[in-house]
């Protein structure tokens, strides 16, 4: 049964050495090949100023203008798009950051990226972990995430996919009781909030963030 579970999964770096970035995307691009990953080698003019603009239109977004980005993006299944493309200087960009560098963080000088995860289950969270951990040791000065689930800092596979699948199994019947108290016409509306209510805080106390 689908849900709707999801776990945001933060990121940003800086290339040991910018002109490595064509064995990254070679390697990587094996790996997505591999796999049956989708994806998309960027290899644009980086001697070309950004002059990505980005807006929306029919609620899809629309992006514009020049993106001086080389590197590879790729997705897992449902999962957002994965961006390992940089700027001459080896700083991690994607169009979305170019466009707005605090689109996903407060912080315009090295900006952060997003992928959602979680949409079958543990299987591309860790994966798309495993992969960031082996290219930050082998190409990255700098790499940091930030990860919901706090299965980057712990690398426990058995313990993240437990915890993982009792979130979707609780969201399953948190969405369930939610439907039901929405169809319900005998409670008076006051009483229905307070239920309501009562069910998200127990949700988010058992599932707050955890604190890395």
């Amino acid at each position: 049964m689908a849900t709707n579970t999801y776990i945001k999964l933060r990121y940003r770096g800086k290339l040991k050495h910018p002109k490595e970035v064509q064995q990254l995307i070679l390697e990587t691009e094996d790996i997505c090949r591999t796999n049956g990953w989708s994806y998309k080698v960027w290899d644009e003019d980086w001697s070309k100023a950004p002059t990505v603009k980005m807006g929306f239109a029919d609620k899809a977004i629309q992006v514009e203008g020049h993106a001086p980005l080389k590197g590879i993006s790729f997705s897992i299944g449902d999962s957002e798009t994965v961006w390992l493309t940089f700027l001459p200087n080896g700083l991690l960009h994607s169009i979305f950051t170019l466009a707005n560098p605090v689109l996903f963080l407060n912080d315009e000088k090295f900006p952060w990226q997003r992928v959602k995860t979680g949409f079958d289950g543990a299987t591309t969270h860790i994966a798309v972990c495993k992969l960031f951990r082996y290219l930050a040791n082998k190409y990255f000065a700098v790499f940091e995430v930030l990860d919901e689930s706090n299965y980057w800092q712990e690398a426990d596979d058995t313990k993240f996919t437990e915890w993982i699948n009792n979130l979707t199994r609780d969201q399953l019947i948190l969405n369930e009781e939610l439907d039901a108290l929405k169809e319900n016409k005998t409670l008076p509306k006051e009483q229905k909030s307070a239920m309501i209510y009562r069910l998200l805080k127990e949700f988010g106390e058992k599932y707050r963030k955890k604190e890395n």
